[in-house]
């Protein structure tokens, strides 16, 4: 299903944060490497590592504030399914 893998050089994460991001993907065995220009690169291998790769980003790239209201749209969808979790 995965013939190719994604290579991306992210360059919008905060020179400061880029090595906790490295960091933290390292943590679910996702490859990548602050390279010499102060890029990130990552390899992302398939759906599973897309999703953490973004939900990392997002954690890094959003405010706490943002963060909450994500949290409370997918506490009130989970309500409104009936407490449902799919």
């Amino acid at each position: 299903m995965w013939d190719a893998i994604l290579m991306d050089h992210v360059e919008t994460v905060p020179v400061g944060e880029r090595w906790s991001v490295r960091s933290r993907l390292q943590d679910f065995g996702i490859h990548c490497e602050c390279l010499n220009d102060g890029s990130l690169r990552i390899e992302i291998k398939n759906a599973l590592e897309a999703i953490l790769v973004s939900m990392v980003l997002f954690r890094f790239l959003t405010s706490r504030r943002q963060q909450v209201e994500w949290l409370e749209r997918c506490w009130h969808s989970c309500a409104a399914r009936g407490g449902e979790i799919l």
